[in-house]
């Protein structure tokens, strides 16, 4: 049986954390719908992280997320590339998504 290669270039952590989220959706060239919630992060890495979300975004959509920090740092506002969802049964009522993004940059900080 063929394996998949590796695709990740660093390490990931198991981090388990609420990640507030914005979400956008571009709606032709003059509509932007943004919608916003919150996820929980399974594990993170230097290029991305895994979510739990209860919706199920787009491949190749954006969203701004509060990356937690595996140094207790602050989190950080990072836009993401979503890269691939998948459905998972959460109970006997509903369903919930695991949801590959690939971090694109960081948000610069406010003053």
């Amino acid at each position: 049986m063929p394996t998949q290669p590796e695709r990740r270039h660093s390490e990931r952590v198991p981090l388990i954390r609420t990640c507030p989220y914005e979400l956008s959706t571009i709606h032709g060239t003059e509509t932007v719908d943004l919608s916003q919630g919150h996820a929980f992060s399974i594990n993170v890495s230097g290029q991305g992280m895994l979510l739990l979300m209860s919706q199920a975004p787009k491949t190749k959509q954006l969203l701004e997320v509060r990356a937690p920090s595996t140094t207790g740092e602050q989190s950080k506002l990072k836009v993401a590339e979503v890269r691939w969802t998948s459905q998972i049964q959460a109970d006997d009522e509903g369903t919930m998504h695991l949801v590959g993004v690939r971090f694109l940059f960081e948000a610069p900080a406010s003053a």
